[in-house]
């Protein structure tokens, strides 16, 4: 082997290890740096005389459960990830009864249709508002299972 051969094994095998240093802190928990979208915001209200219980989640965060009366609300906000496959879903209950679990932030969904997703929860269903489009009808309608 001759010793331009060796020098350029060498500038290889030195150019892979520090791409998968990076790599490795890119990726690790204790380092992360923020390759996020925008802030988005979420927020859904009970219309109902009923009290709602509502748990949200995503495969990351455990949001929580909020039992909502009539007028209450449940926001948080958060970053859409960098690949755009941000989801949010939540179930809806009244006591024992199910009323459905549904995507309320869908990035592939809602990424151009709201930085601030408002969700009514009426009698029939749940309503999904845009903070973008006009007019203010529901953007996206969720049918109550019961």
């Amino acid at each position: 082997m001759t010793n331009s051969s060796k020098k350029n094994l060498t500038s290889i095998f030195w150019f892979t290890i520090t791409i998968m240093v990076i790599l490795s802190l890119i990726c690790s928990e204790g380092f992360k740096i923020p390759i996020t979208g925008p802030l988005m915001k979420v927020e859904i209200t009970n219309n109902n005389v009923y009290i709602l219980d509502v748990h949200c989640k995503s495969a990351d965060d455990n949001i929580g459960l909020r039992a909502l009366k009539k007028g209450e609300s449940y926001r948080w906000q958060f970053y859409v990830n960098f690949f755009n496959s941000t989801l949010y879903f939540c179930s809806f209950h009244q006591g024992e009864v199910k009323k459905g679990v549904f995507d309320i932030y869908d990035a592939i969904r809602d990424f151009k249709r709201c930085t601030k997703c408002t969700w009514m929860a009426e009698i029939d269903g749940l309503y999904g508002f845009s903070d973008k489009k006009k007019p203010i009808p529901a953007a996206v309608f969720y049918k109550w299972l019961k």
